[in-house]
């Protein structure tokens, strides 16, 4: 008999959008419509988290230079611990997730959760054009409905998962975070000062809320100002430069695809 679950909870980091988009569909294939924690903003990440025994926790995040995001590692290390299913998931550019997924899922191990599966997902690049663009799309959304369906198979067939571990592809230790961006977005003339950047900048960076002044210590390089502006204001320099930097790192432009990780 296998284990009930009564609820799927998304707790997700997603500035533009992708890694909720990949939740969701992840929640369709479980036939499951999630109760969500949105940790974008600063009060999102304030909130308490109430949670059931049983029910799936989906942990989702973007990839940042090949790890967590320092601020959704806390968020997500203030999680109650103990025994519940919980699937890893991260959203990467095209290029690569490195050590992001592992990192995940070593964190939801610590907590002592049961890691029913765990999932790398593409999205569009933060902040190249031609890095997985459009992505996710209807493939992708597949592919997650997909994985949902196998995560509700795996809870279904067997109540005791907690002598498995999966061999999540990455290196240990991580990689050295980076210390800050190589590059800031920057407001053209075209900002029609609405404010919807500083209001939805996820670490708080625009100083004294004026759309022209960004806190290079602070920016994460989320891009979220820049794919979010009504005005198409915000921009980080030459899109030819961008692109081929995006290009040299990733080596080619080659279609990735979604790994999964299932028990």
């Amino acid at each position: 008999m296998g284990r009930q679950v009564i609820q799927c909870t998304g707790i997700y980091f997603s500035p533009t959008g992708t890694t909720r988009r990949i939740v969701r569909s992840i929640s369709q294939g479980l036939s499951m419509r999630p109760k969500e924690f949105d940790l974008t903003l600063p009060a999102g990440r304030e909130k308490n988290f109430i949670l059931e025994k049983d029910e799936l926790l989906l942990l989702a995040s973007p990839v940042y230079g090949g790890r967590l995001p320092t601020i959704v590692k806390d968020a997500f290390g203030r999680l109650t611990a103990g025994r519940r299913p919980v699937a890893p998931i991260v959203v990467f550019g095209n290029r690569a997730y490195e050590d992001a997924l592992l990192e995940l899922y070593d964190l939801c191990v610590s907590k002592g959760y049961d890691v029913v599966g765990a999932g790398a997902f593409v999205g569009e690049h933060s902040y190249s054009h031609v890095m997985g663009r459009n992505r996710p799309d209807p493939a992708d959304d597949e592919k997650a409905r997909c994985f949902g369906l196998a995560l509700r198979q795996t809870l279904l067939g067997d109540a005791s998962l907690d002598d498995r571990r999966l061999l999540i592809k990455g290196h240990r230790p991580y990689r050295k975070y980076m210390t800050k961006p190589p590059f800031v977005p920057t407001t053209t003339r075209k900002c029609a000062n609405c404010l919807f950047c500083v209001k939805n900048c996820p670490v708080g960076a625009f100083q004294d809320g004026d759309p022209r002044k960004i806190n290079e210590d602070k920016c994460i390089l989320c891009a979220a100002c820049i794919k979010l502006c009504p005005e198409g204001a915000k921009t980080i320099g030459d899109d030819d430069f961008l692109d081929d930097l995006a290009i040299m790192a990733a080596g080619n432009l080659d279609r990735k695809e979604p790994d999964t990780f299932l028990p």
